[in-house]
């Protein structure tokens, strides 16, 4: 503290006392510029997960509702014309990948729901408009799955909507028994293209459409949720319930969250 006298004296308000030297300048902003390097990566990833998380939400509810219109004016699933998605085998790679009759039947699945979806365009495997280019996808532990070149449709928001492998004659209103499978890529063909962070499936049933992963799935969290490989091709598959139930992304973080303890890494 400084006295009555030392603050009205001519040296207490002399520029020497509160000029700062180039020096002290250069060492204030060199910490200021090491503790921004430190804290805006987490800030940005945190933002971007908090987007991710309001994305997956809004596009998981429009699913539903369009779902559930579709049934209204065309019935329940089973009577739309559909049937078990085939794969084909490619005689060069051995691998299955989707043929025409997988493609056709993925079309008309989602032209049930197409009226009811706000949507910007419609893409097929032959299209060349840039918003439905083909594009390398990865699982979550950062393995290249396949390049997909499949039928979507682009939402006015940009994202994009795809699948609908179907396996009706499992089709039911049991948790356990899916009509198939579809899903969404939230920021369309933008990178990371990686399953559990811009990429998240979803199971349809008869009577809904249901986040893959959420606790009671046969696609379970604690197994293919995770940061590091465990040699689970669909590792990412099962992110979706967690991020749409409990709003967060913390499997990016840690590894020892599941639904019957942790729900987040702090």
């Amino acid at each position: 503290a400084f006295t009555l006298a030392e603050v009205f004296s001519p040296y207490y308000h002399s520029p020497r006392r509160v000029a700062f030297t180039l020096a002290e300048v250069l060492i204030t902003l060199g910490i200021i510029g090491v503790v921004a390097a430190m804290t805006l990566p987490t800030l940005i990833a945190n933002h971007q997960q908090k987007v991710t998380v309001t994305k997956l939400k809004k596009v998981y509810s429009i699913l539903n509702q369009a779902y559930l219109r579709a049934q209204n004016d065309n019935g329940t699933i089973d009577n739309w014309g559909l049937s078990n998605s085939q794969f084909e085998e490619n005689p060069d790679t051995g691998e299955k990948e989707v043929g025409d009759q997988a493609l056709n039947i993925s079309m008309l699945f989602w032209s049930k729901l197409q009226p009811y979806l706000q949507v910007l365009k419609t893409c097929t495997d032959t299209t060349s408009d840039a918003q439905c280019e083909t594009r390398t996808t990865y699982s979550l532990d950062g393995r290249k799955r396949y390049d997909s070149s499949v039928f979507r449709l682009i939402l006015n928001d940009g994202a994009a909507l795809a699948g609908g492998w179907l396996t009706l004659s499992d089709c039911n209103t049991d948790k356990r028994k899916s009509c198939g499978d579809i899903f969404v890529d939230i920021n369309g063909t933008a990178a990371p293209n990686t399953y559990g962070r811009d990429i998240f499936y979803f199971w349809v049933f008869k009577d809904r459409i249901l986040p893959m992963g959420y606790a009671e799935d046969r696609y379970k969290f604690e197994d293919l949720c995770s940061r590091t490989s465990n040699g689970q091709s669909a590792n990412g598959y099962a992110c979706t319930a967690w991020v749409i139930f409990n709003e967060n992304m913390d499997y990016l973080k840690c590894d020892d969250l599941s639904w019957s303890g942790k729900h987040k890494c702090k």
